[in-house]
């Protein structure tokens, strides 16, 4: 009898491959752990993480298909490089390109797969001008988006910020403000009720965290008590 392998280990296995192995080429060194050589920090998969986390959370609660959205937030982003220059940005339509050879072999209903690579072709951006449909396409864009706002995407941004150069606390300060405006933007897009309300929870946070860094990172002759 042939075994199937599951499909949550097959995409979590290929975007970790993809993503250590760009990981590495991106920061142009690595470290030894047990035995293998990996990244001093892999941002593809932990943001990828992030998105599934949300995605079991998510699906069930709007009625979307888990299988569909869970999987399409496992591989959505499974195509795209860090700080690729490339003059075009084809990363969802390449990473939809890999859904089925990524799945073969695996427990993956196969009458799903145009519903994932559809979810995975319409992630892209950073705002809307309508509502996505179906509700899987509306999930995944919402994950995706709300991953990168809150406690986490802090983490994540302080981890990758050595990529940006100079590395100083201002500079750290300033693009966190500038992100807070691309934030609202998000926060105003967001396909579903709870993805809203979530979304200004997180956005609130966040907003208070950068308005405490400012007012610690200021003279203080300029600080005004709160």
């Amino acid at each position: 009898m042939t075994r199937t392998t599951p499909w949550r280990i097959a995409c979590e296995h290929t975007l970790r491959s993809f993503s250590d192995a760009d990981a590495i080429r991106f920061w142009g060194i690595g470290h030894e752990v047990d035995g293998s050589y990996q990244p001093i920090f892999n941002y593809r998969f932990e943001h990828t993480y992030a998105t599934v986390l949300l995605a079991r959370w998510l699906a069930p609660a709007t009625g979307a298909d888990l299988e569909i959205v869970e999987c399409a937030a496992w591989l959505h982003d499974v195509a795209k490089r860090l700080k690729d220059r490339q003059s075009k940005d084809t990363h969802a339509q390449d990473a939809s390109a890999r859904v089925e050879e990524i799945l073969a072999g695996t427990d993956f209903p196969p009458s799903k797969i145009p519903a994932v690579r559809q979810a995975i072709e319409c992630h892209v951006g950073l705002k809307l001008a309508k509502r996505l449909e179906p509700i899987e396409a509306a999930c995944l864009w919402d994950c995706d988006k709300l991953s990168k706002i809150g406690a986490a995407s802090l983490v994540h941004f302080s981890c990758v910020s050595g990529a940006f150069q100079p590395i100083t606390t201002g500079e750290i300060l300033r693009r966190g403000e500038a992100w807070l405006s691309l934030a609202q933007t998000i926060t105003a897009s967001f396909n579903t009720e709870l993805a809203r309300e979530e979304g200004a929870r997180r956005l609130a946070f966040i907003q208070a965290h950068y308005a405490q860094l400012r007012r610690e990172w200021s003279d203080p002759m300029e600080i005004t008590p709160p």
